[in-house]
C-alpha cells in the first residue's frame, strides 16, 4: 500500500468478508470513498422508496424489449445516504447502456446506509435488474457471509501499452486455490518469505504455511488469530530480521515467531487502522495508517505524524530504510526523506519523487534504491530507480514495455537480474533488463489482474498473492 488501497481497485477495506472489494468487471474510480464493508450491517443498507416503481418510471421512455438477461449493480452508500455506483457486471444481451442505470442511480435521494451497533457504516450493496419478455424486476442481491464459501476476483485486463513482449522468457505456473489445495480462501492479500524459506500467505480466511510444498492453515481455531463475522481476513505481512512473522488484518496485528504468538491492538500499542508492514534490516517494524507511521523497535512503540514532525500528512502510503538508515516516507500528499536531523521535501526536488508517491523501496546489493510510484489518474511514472551516485531513472509504458504504469507491488531477484512487477488490471511483468513479459489471464494461467503482493524465494521461485489463488511462477 502501499498505495492508495484502491490501489486501485482493490480497496482500503474495512471488515466484512471481502473488505471493499469492486465485485462487478466494470469497475468506476469515482466515489471518492475507498473504505466500506460488503453488505453488513445489523440493519441493511436500503432505499428507503419503492425501488420497482421508480426504475419503472425511468424505463418508461427507455426501449429495454431487446434486453434479456440479467444486470448486477454495486451500490456504495457512505454513512449520510449517499449512493454511487462501483461496479456493474452485465450478463444481459441487448442495449444496456440504453438504460443510463449507473447515472440514474447516482442522482437518486433516499438511500439510508447500514446501521451497526446503532453507528452508520460505509456499506455496498448489489442490485440485481433481471430482464425477460419486454418486463423487468429489480431486487436486492443480499449477501450472506455464512452462506457463501469462497470470494474471488478475476477482472479484465485493461492492457494501455500495447508494445509487443518478448517470447524468450518462459515460466512454469501453478494456481492453489480452494478447489485443490487446502487453500482456505481464493481472496489473497498477503505473501512473505521467511529466512528458513518457509511462505506465509495471507486470505480473507486464514494463514496458509507452506514449507517444502507442505501447505498447512492457521486460523483462530488453532492460533491467537481473531475471527470477525466467521472470517479471519489478513491484509499485511512482513518477516523482520529475527525471523518474527508479522501479519495484520487491519485492525488487529500479530507476531509469530514459530512457538508464540503476540496481539497488538489498541488497548496495548497505538496500531489502529493498518493499511501496510514493513520490516527494515535494523530490527524496527513500521506500520502505515491513517493516523502517521508506527515504529515498533521490539520493546518501544513511537508514533510519527504531522503534530510533531515535518510529515506532509498523516495518511502513509509507503516507508522504506536504506543501508545509510535515512528513512524515506510517501504519504498522499508528498514524499520527504530523513536522514538524522536533516529533512529533504521532494516537493522542492526535480525528481520523480516531486509528483509521485512513494509504495514501496528497495535497495540493491549494488546500493542501487527502487521504488514503485503512484499518482492520481493518469499514472504517468511508475517504477524509479534511484542510484548510488544520486542519479534517477524512470521505467514505465514510455520507455519501456511495461503494460501500465500502476505497480501494486515488484520484488527483485538479483540472482537472477531480474524484476518482477504485479501490475494493477493486467497481471504480472518480468523484465531481465533486456527482455519483457507480461502474463494476464488472457494469455496464460494467471488467474487474476489482481496481484495484491508478491515475493521471490531462495530459488528464485515468485509467489503471488492473487485475488483469484495463490499463485506459484517457476521460471524456465
Amino acid at each position: 500500500m502501499n498505495k492508495f488501497i484502491i490501489l486501485t481497485t482493490t480497496l482500503v477495506l474495512t471488515f466484512s468478508f471481502v473488505k471493499g472489494q469492486n465485485l462487478f468487471p466494470k469497475k468506476f474510480n469515482d466515489c471518492g470513498l475507498t473504505e466500506f464493508c460488503l453488505d453488513c450491517g445489523d440493519t441493511k443498507g436500503i432505499y428507503t422508496g419503492d425501488l420497482y416503481n421508480f426504475f419503472a418510471k425511468k424505463f418508461k421512455e427507455k426501449n429495454f424489449k431487446n434486453i434479456e438477461g440479467t444486470v448486477l449493480v454495486q451500490v456504495l452508500i457512505d454513512t449520510n445516504g449517499k449512493q454511487c455506483v462501483i461496479s456493474i457486471g452485465n450478463k444481459a444481451k441487448g442495449n444496456v447502456s440504453n438504460l443510463d442505470i449507473r447515472n440514474t442511480i447516482n442522482s437518486m435521494t433516499g438511500w439510508n446506509p447500514a446501521i451497526s451497533k446503532n453507528k452508520p457504516e460505509n456499506v455496498s450493496i448489489t442490485l440485481r435488474f433481471d430482464f425477460a419478455g419486454e418486463k423487468f424486476n429489480i431486487t436486492y442481491d443480499r449477501f450472506d457471509p455464512n452462506a457463501v464459501t469462497n470470494m474471488k476476483s478475476v477482472g479484465e485486463s485493461e492492457v494501455t501499452n500495447k508494445a509487443v513482449n518478448s517470447k524468450g522468457l518462459k515460466n512454469e505456473f501453478e494456481i492453489y486455490t480452494t478447489q485443490n489445495s487446502v487453500v482456505p480462501w481464493d481472496m489473497t492479500r498477503a505473501i512473505s518469505i521467511d529466512t528458513n524459506n518457509v511462505v506465509w500467505l495471507g486470505t480473507d480466511n486464514g494463514i496458509v504455511r507452506i514449507e517444502k510444498n507442505k501447505f498447512s492453515v492457521i486460523n483462530s481455531k488453532n492460533s491467537a488469530l481473531r475471527a470477525i463475522r466467521n472470517q479471519t481476513g489478513i491484509m499485511n505481512s512482513d518477516v523482520d530480521i529475527f525471523n518474527n512473522k508479522w501479519f495484520s488484518d487491519g485492525y488487529t496485528t500479530y507476531m509469530y515467531d514459530g512457538v508464540n504468538w503476540k496481539v497488538f491492538d489498541s488497548l496495548n500499542s497505538p496500531t489502529k487502522w493498518t493499511t501496510g508492514i514493513y520490516a527494515d534490516k535494523l530490527g524496527n517494524v513500521w506500520f502505515s495508517g491513517f493516523d502517521g507511521l508506527i515504529k515498533f523497535d521490539g520493546k518501544d512503540w513511537n508514533v510519527m505524524n504531522t503534530s510533531n514532525s515535518k510529515l506532509l500528512s498523516n495518511r502513509i502510503m509507503g516507508v522504506f530504510v536504506d543501508s545509510k538508515k535515512r528513512l524515506w516516507i510517501g504519504t498522499d500528499k508528498g514524499n520527504i526523506r530523513i536522514d538524522g536531523t536533516s529533512i529533504e521535501n521532494f516537493k522542492t526536488t526535480d525528481n520523480p519523487l516531486k509528483t509521485s508517491t512513494i509504495s514501496k523501496g528497495y535497495e540493491d546489493r549494488n546500493g542501487n534504491i527502487w521504488f514503485s510510484l503512484y499518482e492520481k489518474f493518469p499514472q504517468k511514472k511508475g517504477f524509479a530507480k534511484y542510484s548510488r551516485n544520486n542519479e534517477w531513472a524512470v521505467i514505465n509504458t514510455e520507455n519501456s514495455k511495461m503494460p501500465r504504469n500502476d505497480v501494486l507491488d515488484f520484488a527483485i531477484n538479483e540472482s537472477s537480474n531480474t524484476i518482477w512487477f504485479s501490475i494493477n488490471k493486467v497481471g504480472i511483468s518480468q523484465f531481465d533488463g533486456k527482455n519483457w513479459a507480461t502474463f494476464s489471464p488472457n494469455n496464460s494461467k494467471v488467474p487474476s489482474t489482481y496481484i495484491q503482493r508478491i515475493a521471490v524465494d531462495k530459488e528464485g521461485s515468485v509467489w503471488c498473492a492473487t485475488f483469484a489463488g495463490l499463485l506459484k511462477i517457476i521460471p524456465q
